[in-house]
């Protein structure tokens, strides 16, 4: 292994002996700016091999000699105990270097002050990435410090719930429990049966049905109603006091956030403008917020400065391509967590250009730094004053994972209802939202796969966790398939998703119920061969898909196009269930 120059140990000060010190009076020769310029390369490849865990290599002796000019104490520990040992310490903060990029060019610069001394760290290329660390450590003490503990304030306390909604609900959602005692431990984090007592689960239900915490006396009898109940359908007893679970309460418990560095911001704004300017391609028009909310969003977006159209919401911005179809109805399209309309850019480059489209964002959960999402009611306000601004007064409503929350507040009003023709769910959060599967995999569940690690970098994003723990009230965004009555329904489902619980879902929007078995996967496999468009709640599973992966396929996101504009033609007709047609059609076999 030869390098284009020749590394000269720095020795180790020692104040104990003269003999650290350089015992020749020559001057020492200055490297010149080729030389100074491939050690901080080389140093800089050195680094980011070590920092990012991919140093599962073999060390050559003649490896061990240069690693032995750049530093004796980095020799020591691969003869020690080898690279792969190195790679181990390394693998509890490649996390934190990653996400924190002042730590990371921290390090850089006194891995480069090993290498390559004073000159290494002079060199231009270190000069910048040394710059690039302070901005990032001022930005990190500066502003995430503060905005992290000022986001854990507990949420807004919404209008509480009468005593018969609250039994409404509670056993609602205990008729759709897969499996009680399995529904009761996940809410308690997969806590043991044995750990849950009384007193737990009824600050579950304190915070699930009130959206209170502390003494529950007042509401001692309701709650003890609840939990009998509980044990006779789980077929348990649960103890007295309380155990050593810790249940789910997410508009009081801490939030899990993740710093994000201000490259990172950077490059979604980036990511922004560019998604913009490829939707003024298509005919889209920017409606903004007031000018006067400019600096209240960062990155900053100068369409928020130049476009000539305000949204009708203050707090809602939103894209729209006038309709000019005399054949079809418009789309209003809500999208999922992550950053924005990016990843939906293909899908609406394909929707027919006469074909209207109303992308309303949702600031709060697009990696933004902004202000926190409104209530449900300044929510489904503003969205019908964004309809009626734009004369929708019958369209498709497409929703995306988050996005798919939006439809039963809407549906409860029934002047925005009777608007809305027909629904295509997209990896559906909101059916069946009173399982835990959703809040744990959101804000609780440890990561191991790569699926799970992506989903929860977006879920520890500052506001999309603070939306998800203080603006996620499961009261207002649960939607019941009874609430689809009277329009054509699609659901879109993803076999292999890790947010929701698929084959629940599955179940529930196929068969009507939660009684499904594994043999039950073969037939909602042959979903999207049937699907007709007539139906009035049809399943379109889609096996080994994950989360959000529909969008990205190839094969199915043309699948999806094909639902949607189906939808939008005004000939339209509905039938029954989906799975009344498929029984009717295997008796008829018979």
């Amino acid at each position: 292994m030869s390098l284009p120059f020749e590394f000269r140990p720095i020795p180790s000060p020692n104040f104990h002996s003269q003999s650290a010190f350089p015992q020749s009076n020559a001057p020492r020769k200055c490297p010149d700016n080729k030389e100074r310029t491939w050690k901080v390369l080389f140093g800089l490849s050195m680094f980011v091999a070590l920092t990012s865990g991919r140093c599962a290599v073999q060390i050559t002796s003649a490896d061990k000699a240069i690693l032995g000019q750049i530093t004796p104490s980095l020799t020591d520990v691969v003869n020690a105990k080898g690279l792969g040992q190195i790679e181990e310490s390394l693998s509890t903060t490649q996390l934190g270097t990653r996400a924190y990029l002042g730590s990371l060019c921290f390090l850089y610069f006194w891995f480069i002050f090993a290498l390559a001394g004073v000159p290494g760290i002079a060199h231009p290329i270190s000069i910048l990435i040394e710059v690039i660390g302070i901005v990032e450590i001022v930005f990190y003490f500066a502003w995430f410090v503060p905005y992290r503990r000022r986001l854990q304030k507990p949420g807004l306390q919404p209008e509480p719930l009468n005593q018969e909604e609250r039994r409404r609900f509670f056993y609602q959602g205990l008729d759709h429990a897969p499996d009680v005692e399995q529904y009761i431990r996940k809410w308690h984090c997969n806590a043991q049966l044995g750990d849950i007592r009384r007193e737990n689960v009824k600050d579950w239900l304190m915070w699930a049905l009130f959206d209170k915490q502390g003494n529950p006396r007042e509401h001692d009898e309701e709650l003890e109603e609840y939990i009998a109940e509980t044990e006779e359908r789980a077929g348990v007893n649960i103890k007295r006091g309380f155990g050593d679970a810790t249940p789910m309460r997410l508009s009081f418990d801490s939030i899990t956030i993740t710093h994000r560095s201000l490259m990172y911001y950077l490059t979604t704004g980036t990511l922004d403008f560019f998604a913009t300017l490829v939707l003024f391609i298509r005919g889209f028009k920017f409606y903004r917020q007031p000018r006067n909310t400019f600096f209240s969003v960062f990155p900053w977006r100068p369409m928020t400065l130049f476009s000539p159209n305000e949204s009708a919401d203050p707090k809602l911005s939103y894209f729209c391509r006038p309709h000019t179809s005399e054949t079809k109805r418009p789309i209003l399209f809500m999208h999922g967590v992550g950053v924005g309309m990016l990843p939906y850019l293909l899908w609406l480059w394909s929707i027919p250009k006469d074909v209207g489209v109303l992308c309303i964002e949702i600031l709060p959960v697009s990696s933004r730094i902004c202000p926190p999402l409104q209530t449900t009611k300044e929510l489904v306000d503003g969205i019908d004053a964004i309809v009626k601004q734009q004369n929708y007064n019958d369209f498709v409503f497409v929703g995306n994972s988050f996005g798919t929350l939006f439809v039963s507040p809407l549906l409860q009003r029934p002047d925005i209802a009777a608007k809305i023709n027909s629904i295509v769910l997209i990896d559906p959060v909101s059916l069946l939202l009173h399982l835990p599967a959703v809040a744990y995999n959101f804000t609780r569940r440890t990561p191991k796969w790569g699926n799970e690690w992506e989903i929860w970098f977006v879920a520890t994003d500052p506001m999309v966790a603070h939306t998800l723990a203080r603006r996620f009230r499961w009261q207002d965004f649960i939607l019941w398939t009874p609430q689809l009555q009277g329009k054509r329904t699609t659901v879109v489902l993803g076999g292999e998703d890790c947010v929701t619980d698929p084959d629940a879902v599955a179940s529930y929007v196929y068969f009507g119920d939660l009684n499904y078995t594994r043999h039950d996967k073969p037939e909602w496999a042959t979903t999207p061969q049937r699907w007709s468009g007539k139906g009035e709640l049809e399943l379109m599973y889609l096996a080994g898909m994950d989360h959000g992966q529909a969008f990205l396929s190839i094969k199915h996101m043309p699948q999806i196009g094909n639902v949607v504009i189906a939808y939008t033609h005004l000939s339209g007709v509905m039938d029954s269930r989906q799975a009344d047609v498929a029984k009717e059609e295997e008796q008829n076999q018979i």
